[in-house]
């Protein structure tokens, strides 16, 4: 899978979370379960590759 597709995968499984987990905290643990379970290419490690995303939607607002 590609990294644009799979970090549109992990966006997914992050909106199906219930609200209470959308949190900062959480999004470390998610982070690292979907870097083991998404083996897409990147220049660097994947796991801060998927912070960085989730990061962006979680500073936008999208903890809710």
């Amino acid at each position: 899978m590609k990294k644009e597709e799979s970090l549109q995968a992990i966006l997914d499984e992050w909106r199906r979370l219930p609200e209470a987990e959308k949190t900062e905290n959480h999004a470390a643990g998610f982070a690292m379960q979907m870097a083991n379970e998404y083996q897409f290419r990147c220049s660097g490690d994947r796991y801060q590759v998927i912070m960085g995303f989730l990061s962006r939607h979680l500073s936008r607002g999208h903890r809710r």
